[in-house]
């Protein structure tokens, strides 16, 4: 490789690594500032209870409004944020949550397999998210490849690229 090929890689590199990096992530903001403690730690919920997808399906799924309205359809607070579950129901318009954690289109990972069959819990890949007082604008952990890679070899699971990379 010639100097001037070994630049323009390096250049082209550190200008594709904001992109790339998690850390450089557009910030994410959600249509209710949830607060993930007040439910699990203050009322003892599980995240199967609004994630209801974890146990069964490859995705853990996002809470419906309607299974927010199995609590929150009268008021229970105060609170101008669990007001807006019953404003979205008086318009018949859905919550759409904003994705927080996202890997690339050519990783499959499910929730399934690591939940179920691996017993893992969900802090050992989103973090403490279960303590969050208001939904956090990046993943609080970065799963990068290497990230995953370190599970499994720590696991004792195949780090086999087709098991993961499709």
């Amino acid at each position: 490789m010639t100097q001037r090929t070994f630049v323009f890689f390096l250049v082209a590199a550190l200008c594709a690594w904001p992109a790339l990096s998690p850390a450089f992530r557009r910030a994410v903001t959600q249509p209710i500032a949830f607060n993930h403690q007040l439910h699990v730690e203050g009322n003892g919920m599980e995240c199967v209870e609004c994630h209801v997808y974890v146990l069964t399906q490859p995705f853990a799924g996002l809470p419906s409004l309607e299974r927010c309205l199995e609590c929150h359809e009268t008021p229970l607070t105060d609170s101008p944020e669990e007001e807006k579950i019953r404003q979205f129901a008086a318009r018949a318009e859905p919550i759409v949550w904003n994705r927080l954690y996202e890997l690339p289109d050519d990783v499959y990972s499910s929730h399934r397999r690591h939940v179920v069959a691996g017993g893992m819990d969900c802090a050992e890949c989103h973090g403490p998210i279960a303590s969050t007082t208001r939904p956090p604008p990046r993943p609080l952990q970065n799963m990068t490849m290497a990230f995953c890679m370190d599970c499994h070899q720590r696991s004792g699971v195949a780090n086999d690229c087709l098991a993961c990379h499709m």
